[in-house]
């Protein structure tokens, strides 16, 4: 990603990056299921650790993270998240076609679920997203190369 740097997450990173998840997530929680701050807690550590992150720098420092794991069948995005300053300005953007020229490079397909609550659906479907599924709370998406 040129001008951002990739570098793996710590337990020092921890903090920050639920800081992070809270404040570009919390609003689409609390509208769909309601906001359990212990739940959130106990949920973020035990699914979103931070050794499996990948965090998102520039020069002035980090920016955002997502976590990717691949699966027997193809990639799954767990979670991809940018600080407000920096949406809206290719960050996302550039994060999700890098993440997209990793699943091509390994011939898999890249999937990921959406809040419904959330408005970014639209930003997946420009990258070339479908919708293969959705339950009563998310849209579930879909790429292939």
């Amino acid at each position: 990603m040129k001008d951002y740097h990739l570098r793996g997450g710590t337990q020092s990173d921890k903090a920050w990056l639920y800081a992070l998840y809270c404040k570009t997530m919390r609003s689409c929680i609390e509208a769909t299921w309601g906001w359990d701050e212990e739940f959130q807690v106990a949920g973020f550590s035990n699914n979103l650790m931070p050794e499996s992150w990948k965090i998102i720098s520039n020069d002035f420092g980090d920016i955002g993270g997502f976590v990717l794991k691949e699966k027997d069948d193809h990639l799954w995005l767990e979670m991809i998240v940018i600080e407000p300053d920096y949406q809206k300005n290719g960050v996302g953007q550039r994060a999700m076609v890098f993440i997209q020229n990793l699943a091509a490079k390994k011939f898999l397909p890249l999937r990921l679920s959406v809040i419904k609550a959330n408005p970014v659906k639209p930003f997946y479907v420009n990258l070339g997203f479908i919708q293969y599924s959705e339950d009563e709370s998310f849209y579930k998406l879909e790429w292939r190369s």
